[in-house]
């Protein structure tokens, strides 16, 4: 009998204790879903994905309910919208173009034209609007369609396909409600495609052949696709999704780690998230197009947390405290009412991470100390502006009572001879 040839082993990426805790995820959530559909006759499908954003190695990968019903891998073969879980993408063609993350958009209902003369109105999730104007950085938060649809618009939707396609997804179709998720995409492709955020802005390419049996092709080289600086700025967009937006539900569950992502709810219900060192994409709908019914905040971030709080537990170096900050970005912290820098009278504070010369230089002038003083300690200060005499042009400083609460606040002379009250904000970033 002749010799059988040599072969070198497959080995796979997968971690099988990882894969044991996503199934058991899985488990558990799908228990909870099949108490709601099952009375109806019908049956959600799952897909999890989790791979390792500096290598691409896939770590975990769960393609459906029961291998044995049904030997579909939607991880790698499921095409479906994947709704608000694009939306990153329209805000990094937007960071790229040389868009501030403050910059200000109506969260109003709006029409859009395209096409020459075609029209196109876009409603929030759940028909609401706040009616006012909202930075671009909470257009991502609160998943507002309107500001999204508008953000695209004004970036260019030619700018957003082709920013997509950059991160390996594919390239949708030049219609406005391509910023809403409309092009069909993988779990695994949506994994991949927000490891670049992870990553600094260089793309990966996933796989389940550890490299030392496969070597990687010319093709599949790392490529810087977006600048590290604007995925960082996504990068904290998105952790702010997890402290004050739709995944509010993950913030508390996972200690100690940084974490970062987005909730999508097309016909389906999805969450992609990550750590510095893990991201994982959970999808969950049902294999002929039905409609879910559920959020994604609802069907699939369970699913996420605990597989991604239970992968940390057991492999610390899963997580990280913090997402490596790049040259290039400051974070600072502004009163969101105004978007410059907040005082101690702002009743709002939050940190934003932005590029340094896009950074807001002054103080929030609407919550200055000198507006949000009493009647009576703003008589004062007139009066004592009044008294002075114009016999010198020497600025004269008051440092006491309530008026040495003001920063930078004198008396002085004009060219008249009239006595002037300034009142100068601070200006220098934090």
């Amino acid at each position: 009998m002749p010799a059988l040839p040599d072969r070198a082993p497959t080995v796979t990426t997968l971690d099988l204790d990882l894969q044991g805790l996503a199934a058991q995820a899985i488990q558990r959530q799908l228990e909870h879903l099949d108490q709601i559909y099952q009375p109806r006759g019908l049956t959600p499908q799952v897909a999890l994905v989790a791979l390792d954003p500096r290598t691409g190695n896939v770590l975990a990968m769960v393609g459906g309910r029961d291998y044995g019903e049904s030997q579909l891998n939607r991880a790698t073969d499921a095409q479906r919208q994947p709704g608000s879980v694009f939306k990153p993408f329209v805000y990094a063609a937007a960071l790229e173009s040389g868009m501030s993350p403050l910059r200000m958009f109506k969260d109003a209902p709006q029409e859009f034209t395209y096409g020459g003369k075609l029209k196109y109105r876009p409603d929030n999730y759940g028909g609401g609007f706040s009616m006012r104007e909202v930075t671009m950085r909470t257009g991502l938060i609160k998943s507002l369609n309107v500001v999204t649809v508008d953000v695209a618009m004004q970036t260019g939707l030619a700018r957003v396909a082709n920013t997509a396609q950059r991160f390996g997804l594919p390239r949708p179709q030049l219609y406005p409600a391509l910023a809403l998720g409309t092009t069909e995409a993988t779990p695994l492709q949506m994994a991949a495609a927000y490891a670049a955020f992870a990553n600094g802005g260089r793309n990966i390419h996933p796989k389940v052949v550890a490299e030392s049996v496969q070597a990687p092709q010319d093709d599949q080289i790392d490529q810087q696709i977006i600048q590290p600086a604007s995925a960082y700025v996504i990068t904290d967009m998105l952790a702010g999704v997890i402290d004050r937006g739709t995944a509010h539900a993950a913030r508390g569950a996972i200690k100690n780690t940084a974490i970062a992502g987005k909730t999508g709810t097309s016909r389906d219900g999805w969450f992609v998230g990550y750590t510095p060192n893990l991201v994982c994409a959970v999808w969950i709908g049902f294999d002929d197009n039905k409609q879910l019914g559920l959020t994604g905040a609802e069907a699939a971030l369970p699913i996420w947390t605990e597989f991604v709080k239970n992968a940390v537990d057991l492999r610390p170096e899963l997580g990280g405290k913090s997402f490596a900050q790049p040259d290039g970005v400051t974070i600072v912290e502004i009163d969101p009412e105004t978007q410059e820098l907040a005082t101690g009278k702002c009743p709002q504070h939050e940190l934003v991470a932005i590029a340094k010369e896009q950074a807001p230089r002054s103080e929030c002038f609407r919550h200055s100390i000198y507006f949000a003083l009493p009647d009576d300690a703003k008589q004062e200060v007139i009066t004592l502006a009044r008294s002075e005499t114009p016999r010198s042009n020497k600025p004269q400083q008051y440092s006491s009572g309530e008026f040495a609460m003001l920063h930078d606040t004198r008396v002085e002379a004009d060219k008249r001879g009239r006595s002037v009250l300034v009142n100068e904000m601070r200006v220098g970033g934090r």
